[in-house]
């Protein structure tokens, strides 16, 4: 493929898109780009391998996808890419893009690489082994087409419900997945109750209870009359007026994933080939949502910094821009804090980098504690972190900086009795505005009010003025 022609393929760029590109088009590259195809929200900008009858080019082929063949870091230089997939397992080309000169794209490599490979492609082999077991299951079968075509959570979980309804011939059902760390169970969709249903959609899982007892067995378990179970205390379901249930627990190699339930408002018996049909629901329900989880898990790595887990510098700047637009229509605040960790060169110089990446680390999840919940943060730079804060004026901006502050001062993120500090620097758009500024002239504001923190002896708060560079906060020395 010519320059010009990659040229061409930059330019055509569509708003909204993940640009993704792929080096490695083996089976796995294959496999990976199978999915990838699948989802509207991305954008593959070229797949790129040596060999030319690699399946994976061939697939691009098909698709009327870009080919390279070659170098593929001679290609890149030429694309306009968020997003790089490495799935040549080969360490030196590992090396070669992390060190790119001038790289302006995330890129997924080695073991991050090989990981989400193996997730994507072994859920393709279960598909391929379930698929061959359902030619006289019609239903199914339809049912797995529109779990395939469900690009979102929610599409997932209702067409699962759904499913179990059809199936059993049952009108009321309901999906719940577990959260193991938490010990509960949250409703993500049922259909069939009424509005009351959907007020209480966590309930933890009571030790001893029917719940427990769902989630530790292998089978479905057959409640035909709600009456002569003793042990059914749910009042949720009694206020609904269900009378019988089908409990069947999804269950996954690493454990359970939540319980599909199938209810009726009258009792009932149960057929053997409905508990069969139902067993294989629940292991198409199971990969659906693993795949979902899987796929979910690489858009968030297009949009975070691998290392901190925030949200990176791209992101950042179309979320920016939005927030600014709203405070500025609605006439309310916004505060932009901008952090950098004081002396950071030193501590890579004094310890090495991998304390320097320790600290990084370290330091995100310290910051994670603290912020809003409704806030973002987001690496902006090598040792440099951007805090957003919508309706936010100087004082609460003020605030929140000056608990981030002290937190680090006191959290042991350095060897022996060394102590971490960090300057920050705040820059508003206050509701008084007559001229939306841009993003880059609200980050400047910040910087001028860091560079002051800076020059005033680090470890400290400055907020921008308009009449001047910048006010101070309280400070300590560092």
């Amino acid at each position: 493929m010519s320059f010009q022609r990659m040229k061409n393929v930059s330019g055509s760029h569509k708003e909204g898109f993940t640009r993704v590109f792929l080096i490695g088009a083996g089976k796995g590259g294959k496999a990976v780009l199978t999915r990838l195809l699948r989802f509207n929200w991305v954008q593959i900008v070229g797949v790129s391998d040596l060999n030319e009858q690699a399946p994976g080019i061939l697939l691009a082929q098909e698709a009327g996808l870009p080919v390279f063949i070659g170098d593929p870091l001679q290609f890149l230089q030429g694309l306009d890419v968020d997003l790089t997939f490495d799935l040549t397992g080969d360490h030196l080309m590992h090396t070669r893009l992390l060190n790119l000169p001038s790289r302006s794209f995330d890129v997924v490599t080695g073991a991050v690489s090989y990981l989400l490979w193996s997730v994507i492609q072994e859920l393709e082999e279960q598909e391929i082994q379930l698929r061959a077991h359902l030619g006289e299951h019609r239903v199914l079968l339809e049912i797995n087409q529109m779990l395939s075509r469900s690009e979102t959570s929610e599409q997932i979980f209702e067409a699962i419900v759904m499913g179990g309804i059809r199936m059993t011939g049952m009108p009321a059902g309901s999906l719940s997945i577990f959260d193991k760390e938490k010990q509960q169970l949250f409703l993500v969709a049922a259909k069939g109750f009424s509005s009351e249903f959907f007020k209480n959609p966590v309930y933890s899982v009571r030790p001893g209870g029917l719940t427990e007892h769902i989630l530790s067995r292998n089978e479905p378990v057959l409640i035909p009359n709600i009456a002569e179970f003793p042990s059914f205390n749910n009042p949720v379901l009694l206020k609904e007026g269900i009378r019988s249930l089908i409990a069947v627990p999804l269950l996954s190699e690493k454990g359970p994933v939540g319980i599909l339930y199938n209810d009726d408002f009258k009792s009932r018996t149960f057929t053997s080939s409905m508990l069969e049909v139902l067993r294989r629901l629940a292991t198409l329900a199971v990969i659906a949502i693993q795949k979902q989880q899987a796929l979910e898990e690489i858009k968030s790595l297009s949009i975070r910094d691998p290392l901190t887990a925030m949200y990176n510098r791209r992101y950042l700047s179309e979320i920016l821009a939005a927030e600014m637009d709203r405070a500025f229509r609605l006439h309310r605040p916004l505060s932009l804090l901008l952090i950098d960790i004081d002396h950071f060169k030193a501590v890579n110089d004094r310890y090495g980098h991998v304390v320097g990446d320790q600290v990084l680390h370290g330091l995100a999840k310290l910051f994670a504690l603290i912020i809003r919940p409704y806030d973002t943060i987001a690496r902006y730079g090598g040792e440099e972190f951007i805090l957003l804060m919508s309706e936010t004026d100087a004082e609460e901006a003020l605030a929140v900086a000056e608990r981030l502050r002290e937190a680090t001062a006191s959290e042991k993120l350095l060897p022996e009795e060394a102590v971490l500090t960090c300057s920050f620097g705040i820059g508003m758009l206050k509701p008084d505005e007559t001229r939306l500024p841009t993003p880059e002239e609200l980050i400047q504001r910040a910087d001028k009010a860091l560079y002051e923190a800076k020059r005033a002896g680090r470890n400290r708060v400055h907020v921008f003025r308009d009449d001047s560079a910048a006010s101070p906060s309280r400070t300590e020395n560092n």
